[in-house]
C-alpha cells in the first residue's frame, strides 16, 4: 500500500520533536508499505536545518522523506508564523499533486492549513483521508486572546470542513478527543492514539545513571528535571520562581533541558534571582532523554492557565513515566488527572512555585515515596501505552481505510480519560 503523509514540521533523526510520527512511518516501512513524507526543510523548535531522507525496509516497504523550502523565523509572530504554514501547505499540494496517486492520504495538524491541502489532494485522487490532531487550531489561539472569535471564523469553518472531510480521525490526547466529539465529529470515527513509551529505550537506559550523573555533576544531589519545550505554555518561569524557594537546600538542583521563546526570559529571571541552583542545558537528541532520566530523581510539569488546559498530554509525560521517575508538577488537566489516578506523582495548582517547590523539598526527604510513586508511572504506560501496540492499531486503522466501512475496526481508547 502507498501512502502520502503530509507532516510540515517532521522531525529528523534526533532532532527535537514528537518521535512517534517517525517510528509510526518505519514501522508502517517494516509491513511492506511504501510511506512519501512531504515535510518543510527546518525544525520548528530551533529552526535547523532537516534534510530528506530515504529509508527502505527489508519487507520491501520504505519510507521517503520529501522537503520543501518555507519560511522561517516562525515564533517571532504570528504574522510569520501564518506565513509559514501558509506557504507550506500551498507548496505541498503542489508538490503532492504531481506525485503518483496513493492508496491513503494522512495529514497531521497543526498546523491546519497542511490538513486542507492533504484533503484536497484525497478528494482530487478519490482516496480515502486520515486526519491526525495534534493540536487544536483556532481554538487555541482564541484561548491565548492571539486573535479575536471574528478572526478565527473562517479558520473554524476550514477546521470543519477537515474534520469532517476525513475517513477516520486520530487525536493524540483525550482532551482534544472531548473537544472533537463536542464539535459533534462522530465518535465512530474517532481513535485516540497518545504518544507511546518505548520501554526497551528506557530500560536499557537504567545503566547509564551513574556515568549521566558524572558527566553533569549531580554527585549526590537529588535532581529534578524538565525535559521539553520552555513555551509559555509549559510555563517554565514557575519552575524558576521555585527555586528561589529552595536555596536553603543545596542538597537539591533543578535542570532543564530544551529550547523554546520563553528560555531567554526564564534564564534572565534566574540571573536576576541570583539562583545558583537551577541549570539550563541545550536540548538534547531525542536517544539521550532516555539516559538523562535514568540519571535524574525525579520529573517536573508546569502548565499555564487556559479554558483549553485539558487539550495538552505531553511527551515528557509519557517519558517520566516511562523512565520510572515520579512526577512533580503545578498544573491542572488531563495529565494532572491521571497522575493522581495512577498515584505516579504529586500536584499542585498551576502556577503555584511556593507549592512546587514544597513538593521538590518533600520528594528529596522521601525517596521511598518516590521510588512508589516511579514505579506506579512505569506500570501504568507499560499496560496501556506500549509504543508497539500503539503502532500496531494505528497501522490497522491506516490499512483498513481501503476495506469498505464495515470492515473497519472499531475506534480505540487507551486511556479512558475523555
Amino acid at each position: 500500500m502507498r501512502i502520502l503523509y503530509l507532516h510540515q514540521f517532521f522531525a529528523g533523526p534526533d532532532a527535537p520533536g514528537p518521535v512517534q510520527p517517525r517510528a509510526l512511518v518505519q514501522y508502517l516501512a517494516a509491513r511492506g508499505h511504501q510511506v512519501d513524507v512531504i515535510a518543510c526543510d527546518f525544525n520548528a523548535y530551533n529552526e535547523q536545518d532537516e534534510q530528506s531522507e530515504w529509508y527502505e525496509d527489508e519487507s520491501g516497504g520504505f519510507v521517503k522523506v520529501h522537503r520543501l523550502p518555507a519560511p522561517r523565523n516562525l515564533r517571532t509572530s504570528l504574522y510569520h508564523r501564518l506565513a509559514t504554514y501558509g506557504r507550506f501547505a500551498w507548496s505541498a499540494h503542489r508538490y503532492g499533486s504531481r506525485m503518483s496517486p496513493p492508496d491513503v492520504v494522512m495529514a497531521t495538524i497543526q498546523p491546519l492549513f497542511s490538513g486542507y491541502a492533504a484533503l484536497r489532494l484525497a478528494r482530487r485522487w478519490r482516496r480515502p483521508f486520515l486526519l491526525e490532531i495534534r493540536d487544536l487550531w483556532p481554538d487555541a489561539l482564541v484561548a491565548k486572546k492571539a486573535i479575536a472569535p471574528w478572526q478565527a471564523a473562517p479558520l473554524q469553518v476550514m477546521a470543519r470542513s477537515i474534520y469532517f472531510g476525513a475517513d477516520r480521525l486520530v487525536s493524540l490526547t483525550p482532551g482534544i478527543k472531548t473537544e472533537l466529539l463536542g464539535k459533534g465529529v462522530p465518535a465512530e470515527r474517532l481513535d485516540l492514539f497518545p504518544n507511546g513509551c518505548d520501554s526497551v529505550a528506557f530500560g536499557e537506559a537504567l545503566g547509564e545513571r551513574q556515568a549521566i550523573r558524572d558527566r553533569y555533576g549531580w554527585a549526590d544531589s537529588f535532581v529534578a528535571v524538565y525535559t521539553g519545550a520552555h513555551t509559555e505554555v509549559t510555563a517554565i518561569d514557575v519552575i524558576v520562581r521555585a527555586a528561589m524557594h529552595l536555596r536553603d537546600r543545596p542538597d537539591i538542583r533543578i535542570d532543564l533541558f530544551g529550547s523554546g521563546q520563553t528560555k531567554p526570559a526564564a534564564m534572565a529571571l534566574a540571573r536576576a534571582l541570583g539562583l545558583g541552583n537551577v541549570h539550563f542545558h541545550d536540548p538534547v537528541p531525542k536517544s539521550q532523554v532516555p539516559g538523562i532520566l535514568a540519571g535524574a530523581d525525579a520529573g517536573l510539569m508546569t502548565l499555564f492557565h487556559s479554558p483549553l488546559i485539558h487539550i495538552y498530554f505531553e511527551n515528557k509525560l509519557i517519558d517520566y513515566m516511562g523512565a520510572g521517575k515520579p512526577i512533580l508538577g503545578a498544573m491542572g488537566g488531563v495529565q494532572a488527572s491521571l497522575i493522581a489516578r495512577e498515584g505516579a506523582g504529586r500536584l499542585v495548582a498551576g502556577l503555584d512555585d511556593a507549592g512546587l517547590a514544597r513538593l521538590i523539598r518533600e520528594a528529596a526527604d522521601d525517596p521511598a515515596a518516590c521510588r512508589r510513586m516511579g514505579e506506579a508511572g512505569r506500570a501504568f504506560v507499560t499496560a496501556n501505552l506500549a509504543q508497539e501496540v500503539i503502532l500496531a492499531r494505528y497501522a490497522d486503522v491506516l490499512e483498513s481505510l481501503v476495506r469498505p466501512v464495515g470492515e473497519r475496526p472499531a475506534v480505540w481508547d487507551p486511556l479512558g480519560l475523555s
